[in-house]
């Protein structure tokens, strides 16, 4: 069976491949894969090389990890933050906070060859592209939904639901039973008006649901709640300690002692619920938190996965990972291991991304989980749902075919992530160009070979 590592490698080894033909690559790998390790291992490799590696982090806390991470591996470099102590111009690996290199204007080796590492790339990097035109770029995101059209290619591992049929990751089970409406929302950068939100979750009736079904269902879990404002979570913190359940508040302007406190709480279930905003969803691990509670809408799809992605991490004697939904969000992107595809193309100006209703879950109206429409029992509680009355419209139905163009293009795209994970194997068991060769052969055709044996070319196996 082929280990966590093993896909670790082969994506580190597509990454130098693609990295022949293209300048910048979105490494696109999800929560629990080990983007920080894999960063880790090609600073390694820039290290024997004598190439210097820019690898370039939003927020003390998550330079702090990096800093930590190359550590443990003994990676020989610097940290360049402002009131750092440890920064040194000459090192050849950099760990540089972008806000430090704004403010200074100082951005380290931009006027020679290197590789430059982006994390959370689905944020906006246009200075750093700006910066550094010619340089190698890897930008690290788990969820790249946003505007990636600064990158040429990207190279992904695997997808979420096998890090879930690995064991990395725990299954997810999502309730839904009180749906805020959203209809009178509006939406603004991506995402629904902050004060609107605020105002709408903060009724009385919406807080108390929260903390009702969190009683209910949440099996008196440790939980991560997402708040839409700091009086939102406040006032949540407030309600669940008046239920009788441990909770403390955490906001950006909290201290580290205090987000500490939060986590060793939560391991040591001192504190049952850790009510915060936004500052839990991305760089922040406790994998023994098994349970998120979602106490506010969100259109961003990109928060949606990292919160939920905070209860996801396995952890001993975890099965799974509730998700109270307080929001109705799954219905809007659908549950996290969903398969889904990204572009690499410029958005339209002006044209918003639009979600439909997924209609691939539906609820229990008996125990309120959610469950994939397929299904014709609730896997939970075995219940059927009641035969609804369905009215015919009038219209024509268009099945929807792939052109010829377009199922090239895909079978191609499918053989070269396939070529990829060959070579791993290849390599790991000693077998020759011509195994890989007769394998995607075998499974594409000859359409895809001239492809293929372009990329051989380059491979060190005999």
């Amino acid at each position: 069976m082929i280990s966590l590592r093993d896909y670790q490698n082969d994506a580190i080894s597509s990454i130098y491949n693609k990295w022949r033909n293209n300048k910048s690559l979105v490494l696109w790998s999800a929560t629990g894969s080990g983007k920080s390790e894999m960063a880790a291992y090609i600073a390694q490799d820039c290290l024997k090389d004598g190439v210097p590696c820019v690898m370039v982090v939003r927020g003390r806390e998550l330079v702090k990890n990096l800093s930590e991470r190359l550590n443990r591996y003994s990676i020989d470099h610097s940290v360049h933050m402002a009131s750092h102590y440890k920064f040194n111009r000459s090192k050849l690996i950099q760990i540089c906070s972008i806000d430090t290199m704004k403010s200074r204007n100082d951005y380290p080796y931009s006027d020679v060859n290197c590789v430059v590492i982006l994390d959370e790339c689905h944020k906006s990097y246009d200075d750093i592209f700006e910066r550094y035109p010619i340089q190698y770029k890897l930008g690290l995101t788990g969820t790249p939904f946003s505007d990636m059209s600064n990158f040429d290619d990207y190279v992904q591992p695997l997808e979420l639901f096998e890090l879930r049929d690995m064991g990395v990751l725990v299954p997810d089970k999502i309730y839904c039973p009180h749906v805020i409406d959203t209809s009178s929302l509006k939406i603004v950068a991506g995402d629904f008006k902050r004060d609107q939100v605020e105002k709408l979750v903060t009724n009385g009736e919406i807080v108390g649901n929260v903390i009702r079904d969190y009683v209910d269902l949440g099996e008196k879990r440790p939980a991560v709640c997402f708040a839409a404002s700091v009086e939102h979570s406040k006032q949540l913190r407030d309600e669940f300690i008046k239920a009788g359940i441990s909770s403390i508040h955490c906001d950006a302007s909290s201290s580290d002692e205090d987000r500490k406190k939060a986590k060793e709480g939560l391991e040591d279930g001192t504190i049952k619920v850790v009510c915060n905003v936004d500052i839990f969803s991305v760089g922040w691990d406790c994998p023994k938190v098994s349970c998120v509670i979602l106490a506010r809408p969100t259109w961003s799809i990109i928060w949606y996965l990292q919160a939920i992605g905070r209860g996801l991490r396995s952890y001993p004697n975890k099965h799974d990972c509730i998700v109270l939904d307080n929001a109705g969000n799954v219905f809007r992107h659908g549950t996290p291991y969903r398969k889904r595809e990204i572009s690499l193309e410029k958005p339209e100006k002006g044209k918003r991304k639009k979600y439909d209703p997924d209609d691939s879950v539906r609820t229990c109206i008996y125990c309120y989980a959610v469950y994939e429409s397929k299904k014709v029992n609730c896997p939970y509680c075995g219940a059927t749902p009641p035969v609804r009355d369905i009215k015919k419209i009038d219209g024509i139905l268009k099945l929807y075919n792939e052109t010829e163009t377009e199922k090239t293009e895909r079978i191609k795209k499918e053989a070269q992530n396939h070529y990829y994970k060959l070579i791993w194997v290849a390599r790991k068991k000693n077998l020759p160009k011509a195994w890989v060769r007769s394998q995607v052969e075998k499974k594409y055709g000859s359409a895809v070979m001239p492809i293929i044996d372009g990329l051989l070319k380059f491979s060190k196996l005999r």
